[in-house]
């Protein structure tokens, strides 16, 4: 079994490189076909999400590749509204309040000639460990539902093309009177 390395924002940004190559790998790809344009943007992102609290990433590889990699930060405090966010609080209503805080996971990627052997799996349980998580997806890609339904997350709710995915229940929002 391949190991699993977690490295720094500093370490993943000396990696940004490799890392946009496998993002391109999976995501420019069917069933996603994304551009190579979003794939430089990705790139941008992964140093904006490096310098944020809480940030982590986790990866594999050999020979100078990425095999696959998992990232995460910390969702701020209060429950953004900008960007998705404002289309996951749009879809779950005060339910989203509790993930400020929550492991967010900003991205999972598994080069396809690596898929089907459980790595995706272990990268996000790694990345995750036993921290309350939360992730969106696109809607309209059936095999990466069936993923994260069958490792075991919650559907929260689906809205605007994406779906909202935790790795527990989360608690219900305190009333205020």
């Amino acid at each position: 079994m391949t190991p699993l390395r977690t490295v720094t924002g500093a370490e993943a940004i000396g990696l940004r490189d490799q890392l946009v190559e496998t993002y391109a790998a999976v995501f420019c790809a069917p069933p996603w076909n994304e551009s190579a344009e979003r794939a430089t943007r990705f790139g941008d992102l992964l140093v904006g999400w490096a310098g944020q609290p809480g940030f982590v990433a986790v990866l594999v590889g050999n020979g100078g590749t990425v095999t696959g990699f998992a990232l995460g930060l910390d969702t701020p405090t209060p429950f953004p509204a900008d960007r998705a966010y404002g289309s996951v609080r749009n879809i779950l209503g005060p339910a989203v309040e509790p993930f400020a805080g929550w492991l967010e996971v900003a991205e999972l990627a598994v080069r396809p000639d690596a898929r089907r052997a459980g790595l995706g799996r272990r990268l996000l349980a790694t990345l995750t460990g036993d921290r309350p998580s939360w992730l969106l997806t696109v809607t309209d890609v059936e095999e990466t539902l069936a993923f994260y339904d069958a490792a075991g997350w919650l559907r929260q709710g689906s809205g605007y093309g994406i779906t909202v995915y935790t790795n527990r229940p989360p608690p219900t929002p305190t009333r205020r009177d």
